[in-house]
């Protein structure tokens, strides 16, 4: 699926520019963490998870505190989370949810920053969020998967389907999903696409391995039958592929972002529905599994052509000028 092409290598002089500098070839999104300006200590990569894995339980024990004086009722009745989560129409069980994975964005990035020497290298090859790339994804992405999952829903509709009650708290739902589905979706990518593709970039030239070692514990990560699992680890292939082939999270984060959304925004229309995981029905995956490599090839094609880059190339950080690495 993938080749070496001569940008997964470690950087070396291009040869003398004009001005007698060293140009500097460029590297993929996975061999970033090669980058002169690192080093190249075997070790920083180890110490970027250590830094990741500490930042992240900093930030989310204080929440986790919050959750358990707020299921004393302490905030009122509408902010006592239950024990799983999992409960749609409860804006407290969102929140915490949802912000839970929401804080691995900070974590990962600042452990990148701090323990890595490396400040935005996890966002994308130019070393922040290329929102331009991420936007114009999303005018297609959106409607494409509001359009599956609203088919979906009609045909196989809940029992008690009703139209969602128009008030205040109908209202705080639609803008908390709004608000941290997205950042809840980005989390589960830099954690589960982009550092694993820059831990192991650094010490492996091919970007597969960082694409395919964290399948099996993002699927573990979802609590689906063996269909359901099925369909978790294609999605998981198909958007580390995606950050190797765009230089980036942000075409995966926008996929990933137009499917949970639009999932989300329909639970108010069902009181029953729930966001726990289980059996999954097979005929869904001839739905599902189409919609996402039919997704995935054309972000792989648009991305190959607004860059100019060939079909088995990824796109590339921009050339930079410096001393040569030692």
């Amino acid at each position: 699926m993938m080749t070496n092409t001569s940008t997964d290598h470690a950087p070396t002089p291009a040869g003398p520019s004009s001005s007698g500098a060293s140009v500097l070839r460029p590297l993929a999104y996975h061999r970033l963490l090669l980058s002169p300006a690192q080093g190249t200590r075997w070790w920083r990569p180890l110490a970027v998870v250590g830094a990741t894995v500490g930042l992240y339980l900093a930030f989310v024990l204080p929440l986790l505190i919050l959750t358990v004086v707020a299921m004393e009722g302490t905030f009122g009745d509408r902010w006592i989370p239950t024990p799983e989560l999992s409960d749609p129409s409860n804006p407290a069980d969102m929140v915490v949810g949802l912000g839970m994975i929401a804080l691995m964005v900070p974590a990962a990035a600042l452990g990148m920053r701090w323990a890595g020497r490396a400040p935005g290298i996890l966002h994308s090859v130019r070393r922040r969020v290329r929102w331009e790339l991420l936007l114009r994804a999303g005018v297609v992405l959106l409607p494409l998967y509001a359009l599956v999952n609203t088919a979906q829903f009609l045909v196989a509709p809940p029992a008690d389907l009703a139209w969602p009650t128009v008030n205040a708290h109908t209202l705080l739902l639609y803008v908390l999903f709004v608000l941290l589905v997205p950042l809840q979706c980005a989390g589960e990518e830099y954690v589960f696409r982009g550092l694993p593709l820059q831990v192991f970039g650094t010490w492996l030239r091919s970007p597969l391995w960082g694409i395919l070692i964290p399948v099996p514990f993002f699927v573990l990560a979802h609590g689906y039958d063996w269909v359901g699992q099925i369909d978790i680890a294609v999605f998981a292939v198909c958007m580390g592929a995606l950050t190797w082939k765009s230089g980036g999270l942000e075409c995966a984060i926008v996929l990933h972002t137009a499917n949970n959304l639009t999932l989300f925004l329909f639970t108010t229309f069902s009181a029953s529905s729930t966001l726990e995981q289980g059996a999954v029905d097979p005929m869904l995956l001839l739905i599902s599994l189409p919609v996402t490599l039919g997704s995935t090839a054309w972000i792989w094609w648009w991305v190959s052509r607004r860059y100019g880059v060939r079909a088995l190339e990824p796109v590339v950080e921009v050339a930079r000028r410096g001393a040569a690495c030692a």
